[in-house]
């Protein structure tokens, strides 16, 4: 009579295959997650500036739309972002760090930013920065 099942030997081959791949795709595996997490602040962080002024122009409610940072956190907000009457948050991870993001408002006349800003958005990848003229144009370098 025949036994079926495996032995211990290919058991271990089996698992030490296993492991000797995991160890070879995890490094490959973090760096395409801090990536994303960069790619999906920067496609926030744009988002959220171009909401705040299409809100702004919109004439939506009867405050002042903005956005700032405020902990871990990229605020559209109307009224001020320290005690909004309406806010929009998006988490930013830990992995990233944003920086050169003061808080703005825009114009309801024509969307102009209170002010121009350089942000800098830094993670394991590099770092990407994206400007706001003074007129309102966002360009991502």
């Amino acid at each position: 009579m025949k036994k079926l099942g495996f032995t211990l030997i290919e058991l271990l081959i089996v698992v030490s295959l296993i492991i000797i791949i995991g160890t070879m795709t995890a490094p490959f595996a973090s760096g395409f997650l801090i990536r994303v997490y960069q790619e999906s602040t920067v496609n926030s962080l744009i988002s959220s500036l171009h909401r705040a002024q299409s809100l702004s122009l919109d004439g939506k409610g009867s405050g002042v739309w903005g956005i700032c940072k405020t902990g871990n956190f990229i605020r559209v907000y109307q009224g001020s972002c320290a005690s909004p009457t309406i806010k929009e948050d998006s988490s930013i991870p830990s992995t990233v760090a944003v920086t050169g993001l003061n808080d703005i408002t825009f114009s309801r006349l024509n969307g102009e930013p209170s002010s121009a800003l350089a942000i800098s958005i830094v993670s394991g990848a590099g770092t990407k920065n994206i400007t706001l003229n003074e007129i309102g144009v966002v360009d991502v370098n």
